[in-house]
Order: C-alpha cells, then structure tokens, then sequence
C-alpha cells in the first residue's frame, strides 16, 4: 500500500474533519487536504495531510490503520488534529 494517495471523503467517517480544514482555510486553491495510506516498517499508518501550493505536505494526523479500524467499529472519530 506504499505511496497510494486516496480520496478518503467516500469511505470514511473524517469527512467533517476534511470540509473542516477546507473551510478554514476558505477553500483557499494553494492548499489541498488529502488522506495518504502508507507503509512502516511492516505496519500500515493512514496519515491526514494538507499539500501546500509549493508541494510540500503538513501531516494533521496519522495513526496506524488497526486504530482506524477501532475507532469505526467504537464509532470514534477517525482522526483528530490537535492544536
């Protein structure tokens, strides 16, 4: 799963967190966030990142794909930025 960039808005609950981070930067074109799945030393994370105009990357969030899993089945939120 190395590498592969997804459009998580569909498949998991963190949609409100994505429109959220959209929203505040007021859908401002330079930034895009986006949900990267990526392999770790044989664990596979899902990271919560926002692409800035120069095509550099701020990680909101990552966590390992088992929490995500315990998180939908305890009906959690998927991610959360801290801040």
């Amino acid at each position: 799963m190395t590498g592969k960039i997804i459009d998580a808005r569909e498949q998991f609950l963190s949609k409100a967190i994505l429109d959220s981070v959209e929203n505040f930067i007021n859908r401002d074109p330079k930034y895009h966030p986006y949900y990267l799945l990526l392999e770790e030393e044989g664990e596979e994370f899902i990271e919560l990142r926002l692409r800035c105009e120069d095509q550099s990357d701020i990680v909101l969030d990552k966590a390992p794909i088992h929490i995500i899993e315990e998180r939908l089945a305890n009906g959690t939120c998927v991610v959360s930025i801290n801040g």
